[in-house]
C-alpha cells in the first residue's frame, strides 16, 4: 500500500516564525532579504526550491495579515514615513515592485507556482 506523500516540516519556515518573534522589525526583513536572494530561481525539484513554496503563504499572511483577522501583519495601514521613518522605508523597499517580495513572486511563478486565495476574501468589485 502506498502512502501518500506528506510535506516535510520546513525548518526555513520554522525559523523564520521564531525569527519573527524575536527579532525587531529590520533584521526580519534583512534575513528575508538574503532567503529571498539565496534562493535559486529554476530549480523546481530542488529541496530549497520547495522551501519557497512553504514560506510564500506564512509571508504574506505574516505581512497583510489572517484572513480571520487574527494577525495584524505589519500593520501598514498605520505605518507612517514621519512617525517611524525607518520601518517605514524597510517596509517600502521590501514591498518595491523591484524588490524582494516581487522577487520572490517572479521565482514562483517561473515554476508555475498556485497560491490558492479564496474569491469570497476578494473586495466586491473584483468579485464580480
Amino acid at each position: 500500500m502506498a502512502f501518500p506523500h506528506l510535506q516535510q516540516p520546513s525548518f526555513l519556515l520554522a525559523s523564520l516564525k521564531a525569527d519573527s518573534i524575536n527579532k525587531p522589525f529590520a533584521q526580519r526583513c534583512q534575513d528575508l532579504v538574503k532567503v529571498i536572494e539565496d534562493f535559486p530561481a529554476k530549480l523546481p525539484h530542488c529541496a530549497l526550491f520547495q522551501e519557497l513554496h512553504a514560506v510564500f503563504p506564512w509571508l504574506v499572511e505574516s505581512i497583510f495579515g489572517s484572513l480571520d483577522g487574527v494577525l495584524v501583519g505589519w500593520n501598514l495601514r498605520c505605518l507612517q514615513g514621519r512617525v517611524n521613518p525607518v520601518e517605514y522605508s524597510t517596509a517600502m523597499e521590501f514591498l518595491d515592485p523591484s524588490g524582494p517580495m516581487m522577487k520572490l513572486v517572479y521565482k514562483l511563478q517561473a515554476e508555475d507556482y498556485n497560491f490558492d486565495f479564496p474569491v469570497s476574501c476578494l473586495p466586491g468589485p473584483v468579485k464580480a
